[in-house]
């Protein structure tokens, strides 16, 4: 980071070229440092390894994502928790379709959960899901909007896993290919609604109210 911006980002840009196409364990050193026109001797004077390289670019990309927010999720307190879900699905879309690269690695890590370094990024990108959906639970809970007497661990827990399967439902079924975040196109929307009709009315006919009183 005390690298010149133009430098850093260069070989930031390098890196995630290189690891979108070969993935971590395929990723060269060598090529990120010739494409960066630096001495390799000077890339380990900035990261310890291919590891440490990684993990800066993935917080880099968590922090590009948060420029992704949409205005209705910034402003949570003007909108209903159903609301709020479906915009972080828009703001997730956007963010892949200006940044495939970094989408498609993402996507590798996804698939390669049980990868040692991935699954310590899985890990991280997990706790900071169940924070964000703790949030928009609390509050709309404390604004009428779900059921007070829930198990917010547990509703999380089936939230997060459930945002997951949307995802392969749309590749799967819909699209009928292999899952890959940067193949995303404006119809998983139609997907996503389906998912939130299901968690809000869930798939039971409501029971008419019974009127004889016999």
């Amino acid at each position: 980071m005390n690298l010149p911006d133009e430098k850093r980002k260069l070989i930031e840009e390098k890196a995630i070229d290189e690891f979108a196409v070969w993935g971590f364990d395929n990723a060269s050193i060598n090529r990120i440092v010739e494409q960066a026109q630096i001495a390799k001797g000077s890339f380990y004077q900035y990261f310890e390894d291919k590891k440490d390289l990684f993990n800066h670019l993935m917080a880099r990309i968590s922090e590009e994502k948060l420029n992704y927010i949409s205005p209705v999720m910034l402003n949570p307190q003007a909108h209903n928790f159903f609301t709020l879900l479906r915009e972080m699905y828009r703001s997730g879309l956007e963010f892949a379709r200006q940044n495939p690269k970094a989408a498609r690695i993402g996507n590798q890590v996804y698939k390669n959960q049980e990868h040692p370094v991935h699954k310590e990024i899985f890990k991280g990108g997990k706790d900071a899901g169940k924070a964000f959906y703790d949030q928009l639970i609390t509050l709309a809970i404390s604004r009428g909007e779900i059921r007070s007497d829930i198990d917010r661990e547990f509703v999380t827990h089936i939230l997060m896993s459930l945002n997951v399967s949307t995802f392969e439902y749309y590749f799967e079924v819909i699209k009928g290919a292999d899952f890959d975040m940067a193949a995303v196109e404006d119809d998983v929307m139609d997907t996503v609604n389906l998912f939130i009709d299901f968690i809000k009315n869930g798939i039971s006919v409501p029971e008419k109210t019974n009127n004889n009183h016999d």
